[in-house]
């Protein structure tokens, strides 16, 4: 996806080799310049650095992907499972609670989506001024204890708030684990380990239905509990587990991004970072690098972070027209997405399934098909590609799903049917809502994606943050909007349409998100992460790597286009 143009900034040099049928890399060089003088080369905080200076993103590019990366994508990927299982559990403490008014219904579910509106800003402000890494560790630690509390809570105004503080967690999560992963990957694995990142919430949403299925169901043979003694309590407790575990493995395993710690001018720490990916990876041989900056800018951009942080919207047209277009199909996904899934036991008992704890486990299943698409075609289709077409298969789903002969709808019609007609509309009822499900699963693997790329540096986190909190917004709209609908009297059918409309207005914004016209463009984009936000906007440019260039380092230097997808 073609993002800002990288420009130079007038004085600096940058030495290019040439290179034949060998893709570029993620062009984070406004700030991360090469320095081919080695009589000058330095280490910027006094780091033992041997070799010639060189920048972050060729490092990135020379170590590649190996046994670090899949394990860090599998620790990160236990953290949006974590978040899953945070935000559907509601779903199921819900059904178990008791009998609340719809109004305190709609309240308990809202409470989440209300926290993760607040720390999706505090934590994306947070991660861009201290660290990824920290942030996730701090937001995990909160997502566990507020598990606990839950499970604790002695009334209903007690557990709106502590689920309030869970989402407060996963909220100052979400972005920071997908900006964590991506700086520590070369650009051209990104959408495939995106992909498989995002594929966690599958594993999340399973396991939460599964225990839900256990503690709270009933036996599919004797159709009683299962676990008698377990109740919604036990339930809340144990959806803290995933969380306390991730933090504990990102805490051992996981470090700080190499070129967060470089955009804050921590030459030594992130060389030790770089070294330390390369030797887990099995690259002996691999020596620190000499991480230096040639930027006359460079010390003024940093200085002014926090303008740029906060000011990002304003002084970028390209940054603005992107964001506005992401935001609007944020508040689509999720109003979507959550406003189903965190009622869909209701609105399987609503209609009369005798168990509703398996289909929601059936529901929840529906994720894998979502995730093996989006993995297979990704990389075809694009992210934007992906994402259009997926929402547009989410707002039919819920639409054929609005035309089935509802019982709830209407009483008089569905008595009147004969039994092997309820059971037939029964089955393709919950047919379609697993459809459902795998098409907005698919769409958050693009979106996911789309969004991690659509920023730079600096800002990355906090606009990200500030992106999926309007999406926040969508999901706490939804749950007063199906909170009402689904009754009593409920009115599925309106409850759906809605659902489709707003659906069908973000897979419409996808067209203002930049993407290359051609599939063989798709690969020669500008993608840079330290380009001045302030600077003109123009189309990306194109470098011809088989032009005759001198060279001075023993690294491989890459120019300032990029190839985004090898």
């Amino acid at each position: 996806m073609p993002l800002l143009e990288d420009l130079s900034d007038e004085g600096c040099h940058i030495s290019r080799p040439a290179i034949s049928s060998v893709h570029g890399e993620d062009d984070e060089r406004s700030l991360l310049k090469v320095e081919v003088d080695n009589d000058n080369a330095h280490c910027s905080d006094s780091a033992d650095c041997g070799g010639t200076s060189t920048d972050v993103d060729t490092e990135v590019k020379v170590i590649g992907c190996g046994f670090f990366h899949h394990r860090m994508v599998i620790i990160l990927g236990l953290g949006n499972a974590a978040d899953a299982v945070e935000i559907l559990a509601m779903n199921y403490i819900l059904a178990d609670y008791g009998t609340i008014t719809p109004w305190e219904s709609s309240f308990l579910t809202a409470a989440v989506f209300a926290g993760m509106l607040v720390g999706g800003l505090a934590g994306g402000v947070m991660a861009d001024a201290y660290g990824r890494r920290p942030i996730v560790l701090l937001n995990l630690g909160i997502n566990a204890a507020s598990a606990l509390m839950s499970a604790l809570s002695p009334s209903l105004p007690w557990l709106i708030l502590f689920r309030t503080f869970a989402g407060i967690g996963v909220g100052g999560i979400i972005s920071c684990l997908f900006a964590l992963c991506v700086e520590h990957l070369p650009v051209s694995a990104r959408a495939r380990y995106i992909t498989i990142l995002c594929s966690f919430w599958m594993l999340g949403s399973i396991v939460t239905a599964a225990a839900a299925w256990l503690m709270l169901g009933k036996s599919l043979v004797t159709h009683s509990r299962i676990l008698p003694w377990t109740n919604w309590r036990h339930f809340a407790a144990f959806a803290g587990v995933p969380a306390l575990l991730c933090g504990v493995l990102t805490y051992f395993y996981v470090p700080e991004s190499a070129r967060f710690l470089v955009s804050q001018r921590k030459f030594a720490a992130a060389a030790s970072v770089l070294t330390h990916i390369a030797h887990i990876n099995g690259r002996r041989e691999y020596t620190k690098p000499m991480l230096s900056v040639q930027d006359k800018k460079a010390d003024n951009r940093r200085d002014n972070v926090r303008f740029h942080c906060m000011n990002w919207f304003v002084v970028s047209p390209m940054l603005r027209k992107v964001s506005l277009c992401l935001c609007v199909t944020s508040f689509a996904l999720s109003f979507g997405s959550y406003g189903i899934s965190t009622w869909i036991t209701k609105l399987f008992v609503s209609i009369g399934l005798s168990n509703p704890y398996a289909n929601a486990f059936l529901y929840a299943g529906a994720n894998l098909p979502g995730n093996l698409v989006s993995y297979l075609v990704v990389d075809s289709w694009g992210p934007p590609g992906l994402l259009k077409v997926a929402l547009v298969g989410a707002a039919a789903a819920a639409l054929l799903f609005s035309l089935q002969p509802l019982e709830s709808d209407n009483v008089e019609s569905a008595s009147s049917r004969p039994p092997s007609a309820e059971n037939t509309s029964r089955a393709t009822i919950v047919v379609l809502a697993c459809l459902f499900n795998a098409f907005t699963t698919a769409s958050w693997n693009a979106f996911g994606v789309v969004s991690t790329n659509a920023f730079p540096l600096p800002v990355r986190v906090t606009a990200m943050s500030v992106v999926n909190s309007v999406g926040k917004v969508g999901a706490i709209t939804a749950q007063f909007v199906n909170g009402f609908l689904l009754g009593p009297p409920p009115h599925l059918m309106t409850l759906l349409v809605v659902t489709a409309t707003v659906l069908m207005s973000g897979a419409a914004a996808v067209s203002g998100v930049p993407s290359p016209g051609l599939k063989a463009s798709s690969r020669l984009t500008s993608l840079q992460d330290h380009r001045p936000l302030d600077a003109q906007e123009s189309s990306p440019q194109v470098v011809d790597h088989h032009a005759p260039t001198k060279s001075t380092s023993s690294r491989p230097v890459v120019g300032h286009a990029i190839v985004q997808n090898e």
